[in-house]
């Protein structure tokens, strides 16, 4: 562990936000040719009939496989989902283009993200001892498929399903008319929470091996930790995005704790293993033996 005064911190994190902020440009001007098809993957549910009734077909499916006697019952008449295009409206001359900075800006950020976890390493490393500096080689793959897997766990289950329910007021009096800005700016919000959220199973290990939480603390917030999941998601205004958002963060919760049962908990003491032995005094004798 490396002593810094407060000037070195300060110049080590100006040094590690360069650095980072290099490498969101250089992500941001990759990804900009990608935009348009990033662009047509957010906009995907809206040309693809829902994901419930994708459930709903693939369960009478199976019903009518499995037990033909309960489907004739129920009356079950398999049918393919019916597909609805929908576009998307912009009202405002250059929204399409500022729409597209927003994408290549957030996707740019997916691209640069290892490179960012590395210099918030770099920072974190003076403050750990040696022993714990090779945790590097797990915090940089962990933390970068942990957020990749958030990414793909939002857009392809929660982002459907919160289309799905948004669409599915659509009648003979209602037609919805989705702004773009509105639209991607909700999906990049939710994609970017999303990424963050499987994060923490990793922030709650490095607190662990530090010493900062155990697993019996963790244990006995549960409560709390339930109570700030909800509180996260009552951010958004809709009942399905309040449950999709407040379930997986607790859901990390618990994989936090199990994950730190698994790969221990707690610093070691950095004297324990040079602490001083205990004198033993001869057979028959009253004194500790001389130094």
């Amino acid at each position: 562990m490396t002593e810094m005064s407060f000037l070195d911190h300060l110049q080590e994190l100006r040094k590690r936000l360069i650095i980072s902020l290099i490498a969101l440009f250089i992500g941001m001007a990759a990804a900009w040719p990608l935009t348009p098809t990033v662009q047509r993957f957010i906009q995907r549910p809206l040309q693809q009939p829902s994901i419930t009734q994708k459930w709903q077909y693939d369960l009478s499916i199976w019903l009518t496989r499995a037990f033909p006697q309960v489907g004739r019952y129920l009356g079950l008449a398999p049918e393919p989902p019916q597909v609805t295009p929908h576009k998307l409206n912009y009202m405002a001359p250059l929204e399409p283009f500022f729409v597209q900075m927003k994408i290549s800006l957030v996707t740019g950020l997916g691209l640069a993200f290892p490179v960012i976890l590395y210099q918030l390493w770099l920072f974190l490393a003076p403050a750990l001892y040696p022993q714990e500096k090779r945790y590097v080689y797990f915090f940089l793959p962990f933390g970068t498929v942990a957020f990749i897997l958030g990414v793909l766990f939002f857009f392809y289950l929660v982002w459907p399903l919160i289309i799905s329910f948004s669409l599915a007021y659509e009648s003979d009096l209602l037609f919805s008319m989705l702004n773009l800005s509105q639209y991607v700016n909700f999906c990049l919000r939710l994609m970017l929470l999303f990424g963050l959220i499987f994060e923490l199973p990793l922030l709650f290990l490095v607190l662990a091996r530090a010493g900062l939480v155990t697993t019996d603390f963790l244990i006995r917030q549960r409560r709390l930790a339930i109570l700030l999941s909800a509180m996260i998601a009552a951010f958004h205004a809709d009942v399905v995005t309040m449950t999709v958002v407040a379930v997986p963060i607790y859901a990390m919760y618990e994989v936090s704790i199990l994950l730190i049962r698994l790969l221990g908990e707690g610093r070691p003491s950095p004297t324990s293993s040079q602490a001083a032995p205990i004198p033993v005094t001869e057979a028959g004798s009253d004194y500790p033996p001389e130094a």
